[in-house]
């Protein structure tokens, strides 16, 4: 049960951390070639690297809620 608990809170950490990071990188007006880049706009301010640790603590987190769910040995 605290796995299950600790992936979901880490799960939602991430997905809110990297669609705020995602939100405020297209708040900005630039464009490449026309169209807004989230990407482009990332790499400007230099997030790319924090956005991946958003995106890979999000992932984590899924795995860990899904071992929680699953595991054995876990006292109900």
């Amino acid at each position: 049960m605290k796995k299950t608990i600790l992936g979901s809170v880490l799960l939602l950490a991430g997905t809110v951390s990297s669609a705020l990071l995602l939100a405020g990188s297209m708040s900005n007006n630039w464009t490449v070639n026309g169209q807004l880049s989230f990407w482009w706009n990332l790499s400007q301010y230099g997030l790319v690297p924090a956005f991946i640790v958003f995106i890979a603590a999000a992932v984590i987190g899924l795995v860990i809620a899904i071992w929680g769910l699953f595991d054995k040995n876990s006292e109900r």
